[in-house]
């Protein structure tokens, strides 16, 4: 089964992701954007710089997640990945410390897959690549991209501003020209936008090597059994990360005004990717892609299956084939609730 999620929020007063210090100026991440034009413009395009939070960004966020998850339920998580660090079984000083043996040739290479799987759920949901003599990759399970305002509003309702501040110490004054140590002012810039950012997670793929040659693992039956448990994980860490919106850094004292304004969701028997939020139409066009989809499928003899999920705060239009929801956290449970029944989780 494949989930895909996009969504809209608004989120005001952010400094989730700054990029580097410019004197005493903390700069926000930017990223270029291409934004259609009106048809009165002659249908042309513009390029806009705008506040942006990077799929690296969301990606620690989700995995952090899965970690707290996977300690609570008892599932394994690796010693650099317990502390957050994602370097994931890279080199050969990282594999002696977490007790993995590395792949002797190119045949060893599912062997060490599945150690490394069985050693660390992140590896497993989240991908890894080690680079020593034998190099062996595990493409990521979820995928997701840079957070962005979304293109209908990115002109008009997108916006970067330093706010100052000063650090003072009231008990220490400046006395004539003498700069004393703590009085210094700061600026720390900040955006706000209607943000859309796209999630997807190929629970099919979980628990299960993606080395399709070399020798079988022995323990491979004992991964299978985790499967299920594993999957359980992934959905959970999704439900942790969008609940709160728990991404992103300066929290402490920059925690943003968020409020979810619309979502969907895809729960599939095939890769199937939402479309992304950037005009009030995506749930909509989301409904008639899947729709389509299908339709052709079938043409070829194939039975598959799409379901819809939607959460609506925007007054957006939602066909009749799209389940509503009155929040994510309703909306990832009936995911769940369809894998329960499918005896996915």
């Amino acid at each position: 089964m494949f989930v895909s999620m996009s969504f809209r929020l608004v989120v005001n007063v952010e400094s989730l992701n700054g990029v580097e210090t410019v004197g005493n100026l903390s700069r926000h991440r930017t990223a270029p954007i291409v934004i259609p034009l009106s048809k009165t413009s002659g249908g042309s395009y513009t390029v806009k710089y705008v506040p942006a939070i990077s799929g690296e960004a969301l990606g620690h966020a989700y995995q952090e997640a899965l970690v707290e998850v996977a300690k609570k339920m008892g599932l394994p998580v690796g010693l650099y990945s317990s502390r957050g660090e994602f370097i994931k079984f890279s080199e050969d000083e990282y594999l002696k410390e977490e007790g993995i043996s590395p792949p002797k040739d190119h045949s060893d290479a599912r062997r060490f897959e599945v150690d490394v799987i069985l050693k660390d759920i992140v590896a497993d949901v989240g991908g890894f690549l080690y680079t020593g003599k034998y190099p062996v990759k595990r493409t990521s399970r979820f995928q997701v991209g840079y957070m962005i305002p979304a293109l209908e509003t990115a002109a008009e309702a997108s916006a970067l501003e330093a706010q100052f501040h000063v650090r003072f110490l009231a008990s220490r004054p400046q006395r004539g020209g003498e700069a004393m140590l703590g009085q210094i002012p700061y600026n720390v810039e900040v955006g706000s936008a209607l943000y859309t950012f796209t999630f997807t997670l190929d629970l099919g793929g979980i628990a299960e090597p993606s080395t399709k040659y070399g020798n079988p693992h022995p323990r491979e039956n004992d991964l299978k059994n985790q499967a299920k448990s594993r999957r359980q994980a992934a959905i959970g860490a999704l439900t942790l990360m969008t609940s709160s919106w728990l991404f992103g850094a300066k929290r402490s004292r920059f925690l943003p005004n968020a409020e979810l304004r619309s979502a969907v969701a895809s729960i599939s028997t095939i890769p199937f990717v939402v479309s992304q939020g950037n005009y009030g139409t995506y749930i909509a066009d989301t409904a008639k892609r899947a729709e389509n989809l299908l339709s052709v499928l079938k043409s070829f003899g194939r039975s598959e299956e799409i379901s819809i999920l939607a959460v609506d705060r925007e007054g957006l239009e939602i066909p009749q084939n799209v389940s509503k929801a009155s929040s994510v956290e309703e909306m990832i449970r009936r995911i769940s609730e369809t894998l329960r029944q499918k005896n996915l989780v």
